[in-house]
């Protein structure tokens, strides 16, 4: 398979269709996630880069791309589902999941529920789950430190804008 030109497929999973891609590659599977408004597409600059060490796919999820656009579905249950019974349908045991934006709830959410289906995570810009968000606040070393808005603002656009 050619990285610089993936297979481009479809998955009935969860009674809808989703496109993903296939960059091929050898080793252990490492699929990418997109996040809101975009699709697998998203991830062709740089995922063929992994497939000397990797399996590299990507899926689009539902409502998204080439993705079927149900009216319902669209919540953290159902989006883990899709993507465990993609990783079924494409035989895959366990994966290295890499999500960008959105998709940082879903990958948390999918470990939360399938811990054994699951390598490793990989964050990109991504959201997390905010459902234990009291608890990792309480156990937060950074919890007892006020930083003002205003200062770290400016010190923030300081470096960035130099004036």
């Amino acid at each position: 398979m050619n990285p610089s030109n993936p297979k481009s497929d479809f998955v009935h999973v969860n009674g809808i269709r989703l496109h993903y891609l296939d960059w091929g590659g050898v080793g252990r599977t490492l699929i990418f996630l997109t996040g809101m408004g975009s699709s697998a597409y998203i991830f062709g600059g740089f995922a063929p880069r992994f497939t000397n060490k990797f399996r590299v796919l990507a899926l689009t999820r539902r409502g998204q791309g080439d993705s079927d656009t149900p009216e319902t579905g669209y919540d953290a249950d159902t989006l883990t589902e899709d993507i465990r019974q993609f990783m079924d349908a494409l035989h895959i045991k366990k994966a290295i999941l890499a999500g960008h934006s959105l998709a940082g709830v879903e990958l948390t959410h999918f470990a939360a529920t399938h811990p054994t289906r699951v390598e490793k995570l990989v964050y990109l810009d991504a959201l997390d789950d905010r459902r234990g968000l009291q608890a990792i606040q309480e156990q937060s070393p950074l919890k007892g430190i006020e930083i003002k808005k205003e200062e770290s603002s400016r010190i923030l656009l300081k470096n960035i804008l130099p004036i």
